[in-house]
């Protein structure tokens, strides 16, 4: 017969010491559930076996709590412009609480706010909208490139970039060419493209589809929970960073003082 491996046991003082991977890690261990929304203290009242039951139970009431507020909030709304931030900002609409990765809320019925740290006192903030066949993530680049216009002819009909301008902003030229395949489906990689947003003038976004999203379960659970919109965010963060060093070494003194403008930041060093 095969021995069943002791569990290890714990004391309140060696989990005080632990990060709350760590902690989650050794729920996993024992074989319990745990919700994103769990903290610090209830991690380890769970692992010290203190009340495991209410604590969850508390823990779902909280997050359904929660839910319910937003939805509220949300509808009240309706009728009330979207406050835009910028993809970049010192200055996000809700700064991270305690360990959260990232900080996603329902900020109107089918549309997810999200804010997501680049560096220290530094964010990325990004949209998620709920379509009938697809989810649209995107976040706002302002009027920076309206000057890619200056790059554009007309050929055939179709609006293609210039030799010079693709020569000159290679990466910009790449997003700016990302099309749709036969039938309409967009890659899972970020492009460029002009929205009107509630009837505003139109703007440059960094966007991306997500096809077969659950954006029920990205309001409930949050985004850092959904493994497709976590790598939209990831993708937005790499193409961030290599926009602003393409335009910040080149000799276009007016996008780059505009950029630096817009984001309220003389440079971008992002964190790993």
């Amino acid at each position: 017969m095969v021995k069943k491996k002791a569990e290890k046991q714990y004391t309140e003082e060696a989990l005080q010491k632990k990060t709350v991977a760590e902690l989650k890690d050794i729920i996993k261990e024992k074989g319990l559930k745990v919700t994103s929304k769990m903290r610090k203290a209830d991690l380890i009242a769970l692992i010290l076996g203190e009340n495991a039951g209410s604590v969850l139970d508390d823990a779902t009431k909280k997050l359904a709590e929660r839910i319910q507020k937003e939805l509220d909030e949300a509808n009240k709304k309706l009728k009330v412009p979207v406050v835009v931030y910028p993809a970049i900002t010192k200055n996000p609409p809700r700064l991270l609480e305690d360990d959260m990765l990232i900080n996603s809320k329902l900020i109107r019925p089918g549309l997810i706010e999200s804010v997501f740290p680049l560096a220290e006192d530094l964010y990325m903030v990004s949209y998620f909208i709920m379509q009938k066949d697809c989810i649209i993530a995107c976040c706002c680049l302002g009027d920076l490139l309206d000057f890619v216009k200056n790059g554009v002819e007309q050929q055939g009909g179709v609006a293609v970039l210039k030799k010079h301008f693709r020569k000159k902003y290679p990466y910009l030229a790449s997003l700016y060419d990302v099309k749709p395949d036969g039938i309409g489906k967009w890659p899972a990689m970020p492009y460029l493209m002009t929205i009107a947003w509630e009837s505003e003038e139109p703007r440059w976004y960094l966007t991306e589809k997500i096809y077969d999203g659950d954006f029920p379960s990205m309001v409930y659970y949050g985004v850092v929970n959904d493994q497709k919109a976590l790598e939209v965010l990831f993708h937005f963060r790499e193409a961030l960073d290599k926009m602003w060093k393409e335009l910040e070494k080149s000799d276009a003194k007016a996008p780059k003082a505009r950029m630096k403008e817009y984001f309220g930041v003389d440079n971008l060093e992002i964190e790993d």
